[in-house]
């Protein structure tokens, strides 16, 4: 366990008493809680960013496929029935 010293705005330290009774708890146990909603909420929000930028490269990768072929699917539409 590390110990920090942090400081904070006086109203948001009366949010955070107010929040420790109500919850019955401790201020570190509700910042600890707090960091961690914070950290997998950002972790959540690089992923979607990654896969946002993946599925774009792939949509352009595909279009740049299908424009390749249409050349050759008219051509072959010349043959069926």
């Amino acid at each position: 366990m590390e110990y920090l010293n942090i400081t904070f705005p006086t109203e948001l330290k009366k949010q955070l008493d107010k929040e420790v009774v109500r919850e019955k708890s401790r201020r570190s146990t509700l910042i600890q809680k707090a960091v961690r909603v914070y950290l997998g909420l950002k972790s959540r929000k690089d992923r979607e960013a990654l896969l946002r930028e993946g599925y774009i490269a792939m949509r352009d990768e595909t279009k740049k496929i299908m424009d390749d072929f249409k050349e050759i699917d008219r051509e072959s539409l010349k043959y069926a029935d």
